[in-house]
């Protein structure tokens, strides 16, 4: 006789049917396997609440908590999204920046007097200056974006939990 196997075991089999018979071999002693784990299997038919009060308590905190895990999970997804987004960005900013700072560095060993240098010099912090400006504009706006994706779609998940409460 075989021993006797547990509870989850038995939810997995009566979800998913018995195992192949067929995969079976065919001696004597497994017919009787085969029988007493189909009786395990009515017997996992029935109420898994009453086989497990804690499983019980498990499904009835996912209940509740079902929305919020729709909500973080479709976060989740606007969150990589916007990463996906920011180094992009903060890629291509970098690259023109390198760019900027080498045909500076020729320019500054092109300068004859100190008045070239100290006008090379001025642009390129001016240039840079107006650069990072926009650029960490460009963040703020991203950001504040995702903030108002974040709230709206909590918003609406909630929206939904009072709705079903309800009802």
């Amino acid at each position: 006789m075989q021993p006797t196997r547990s509870v989850g075991h038995c939810k997995h089999d009566a979800l998913f049917g018995l195992r192949s018979v067929a995969s079976r071999s065919n001696h004597a002693s497994e017919v009787g396997s085969l029988v007493e784990e189909r009786t395990m299997n009515a017997n996992a038919s029935r109420s898994l609440a009453d086989q497990n009060p804690g499983l019980a308590s498990f499904e009835a905190w996912m209940s509740i908590n079902r929305p919020m895990l729709a909500a973080m999970t479709e976060l989740n997804g606007r969150f990589l999204e916007q990463v996906s987004k920011a180094n992009n960005e903060w890629l291509g900013f970098v690259n023109r920046r390198l760019n900027e700072d080498m045909a500076a560095s020729q320019r500054f060993m092109e300068c004859k007097t100190v008045q070239d240098l100290f006008a090379a010099y001025s642009d390129f912090f001016q240039r840079a200056q107006q650069q990072y400006q926009a650029e960490f504009q460009y963040f703020a706006r991203l950001n504040q974006k995702l903030a108002d994706e974040t709230a709206s779609v909590i918003k609406t998940h909630m929206d939904d939990v009072e709705a079903d409460m309800r009802h």
